[in-house]
C-alpha cells in the first residue's frame, strides 16, 4: 500500500487506497481455529450498549452516541486493526503495526491530533495492564489541546467506567483475553468516544504491545512484575465527520463481512 503522509488526501485517493488494501485482505487465508466457531455463538452486536470488545480492543461509548456513530467507530477500528496485524504480525514490527493502524484510520476518515509511539516507562516494580492502558489514554486525551475541557473529561470518564465494567463481564473479558494473547506477548487497545451536538465523533486511542518472558494466564486486572515485561505504546486523539466516512463506508463494510472470522465483536455494559 502506498505511504500516506500528513498532507491532505482527497476522497478519490482514499477510495483508491482502501480498494488496494481490500485486495490485500482478500488474498489472506482465513484462520482455522476455535475462533471460527465463536462466530455463530456470540450474541449479535446491536450497538445498544455502552461498551464493546472489538478483536483485541476495548471500546467505551458516551451516552451521547447514536447507534450509527458507534458502528462507525467499530467498523473503522476493526478494519484498521485487522489490516495492521496481518501486514505486520511480528513482535519486532510493533511500531510499523501501529503506524499502519493509524494510516488506515486516516483513510477511513479520521483526523488525528497526535500519535506518538514510545516504550512505556514503569514507575514501580509491579503494574496492571489495565492501568497502563488507561494511563496512556488519559495522556493522549490531555494532549488534545484543540478539544474543550468538558469533552476531554468525557473521554477520560468513559474510559474509566468501561474498564471498571469489564471486570464484571466474564464473557467479554474472555473474548478479549483470547484475542489479545500471542506466543511471546500480545496486543491490546483501549478506545473512548463521544459525539458532539453537530454529530461529529471524537475518539481517544491507546494501543499497547507487550513482550512477556512468561505468558500469564490473564492480561487485565492482575499484577505484573515490571521486570518480566517490556511494554510499547502509541496513542492518539482524533475526530471524524460522517461524510468523510461515507466516502469509503461500503468498501470497509464489505471487507469486514469477508473477514468475519477475524472481526469478532461483543458489546457489553449498560444501555446508552
Amino acid at each position: 500500500m502506498s505511504e500516506v503522509s500528513t498532507q491532505v488526501v482527497t476522497a478519490a485517493q482514499r477510495i483508491a487506497l482502501i480498494k488496494e488494501n481490500n485486495e490485500f485482505l482478500a488474498s489472506q487465508p482465513l484462520p482455522i481455529s476455535p475462533r471460527s466457531a465463536a462466530v455463530s455463538t456470540l450474541p449479535v452486536d446491536k450497538d445498544e450498549l455502552n461498551a464493546a470488545i472489538m478483536g483485541s480492543g476495548i471500546a467505551g461509548f458516551d451516552a451521547s452516541m447514536s447507534k450509527r456513530s458507534k458502528r462507525i467507530v467499530k467498523n473503522t477500528f476493526m478494519y484498521a486493526d485487522i489490516t495492521s496485524l496481518l501486514r505486520f504480525p511480528g513482535a519486532n514490527q510493533k511500531e510499523q503495526r501501529f503506524q499502519e493502524f493509524m494510516k488506515l484510520l486516516k483513510l477511513a476518515g479520521w483526523f488525528a491530533f497526535s500519535q506518538p509511539y514510545n516504550r512505556y516507562q514503569a514507575t514501580s516494580q509491579s503494574l496492571k495492564m489495565d492501568n497502563v492502558a488507561l494511563s496512556i489514554l488519559h495522556t493522549a486525551v490531555g494532549a488534545a489541546i484543540n478539544q474543550g475541557q468538558a469533552a476531554l473529561k468525557v473521554l477520560s470518564t468513559v474510559a474509566d467506567s468501561t474498564m471498571e465494567a469489564l471486570k464484571n463481564e466474564p464473557e467479554a473479558l474472555k473474548l478479549f483475553e483470547n484475542n489479545s494473547k500471542k506466543a511471546s506477548g500480545g496486543n491490546l487497545c483501549m478506545t473512548s468516544s463521544f459525539e458532539d451536538a453537530d454529530g461529529d465523533i471524537t475518539m481517544a486511542v491507546a494501543a499497547v504491545h507487550y513482550i512477556a518472558k512468561v505468558q500469564p494466564t490473564k492480561i487485565l486486572f492482575v499484577e505484573w512484575a515490571t521486570s518480566s515485561v517490556d511494554i510499547y505504546n502509541g496513542a492518539a486523539t482524533m475526530t471524524i465527520e460522517e461524510q468523510d466516512y461515507k466516502d469509503v463506508e461500503q468498501l470497509i463494510v464489505d471487507a469486514l463481512a469477508k473477514q468475519r472470522q477475524k472481526a469478532l465483536s461483543l458489546e457489553f455494559g449498560k444501555k446508552s
